[in-house]
């Protein structure tokens, strides 16, 4: 069980490691894009409320309301808040730009690149689930 608990917070700690900060910023890039509609829309939301809450260190947040139940359960269930914000660490001027979203029945997929000082960056996706209306962060790939 320990060895679970240890994983559990070993993985989330990777997952913030991608996640935190979750600015949808470009990179200084002049473009002109469409602000997003509908599910796009919701899934972009969903990431702006986890870079609110890493960089508030509002771990019950993330926990509660933007992992789904699966989620927080690998991510330890209860001890959920505890072990993100053991996990988290000391991590500074974390960021994460949205790259591109693609929905898929269900779901949806939000391919984000992240930051940290001290960091390289890196590029992940995230697998949102559609839960109560909702797009909820279930894994990261």
């Amino acid at each position: 069980m320990l060895r679970r608990v240890k994983r559990a917070g070993l993985t989330v700690g990777l997952v913030l490691l991608s996640l935190a900060g979750c600015s949808l910023g470009s990179d200084g890039e002049k473009t002109k894009t469409e602000a997003a509609k509908g599910a796009p829309s919701q899934v972009a939301a969903t990431v702006q409320a986890l870079d609110k809450a890493v960089r508030a260190g509002d771990w019950r947040t993330v926990c509660d309301r933007l992992f789904t139940t699966s989620a927080r359960a690998r991510a330890g269930g209860r001890d959920c808040p505890r072990l993100v914000r053991s996990s988290a660490g000391s991590l500074s001027g974390a960021r994460i730009e949205l790259v591109g979203i693609e929905v898929k029945k269900g779901g949806a997929e939000a391919r984000v690149r992240s930051r940290a000082r001290g960091q390289s960056a890196l590029t992940d996706t995230l697998v949102l689930r559609r839960v109560g209306g909702r797009y909820r962060i279930d894994a990261l790939r």
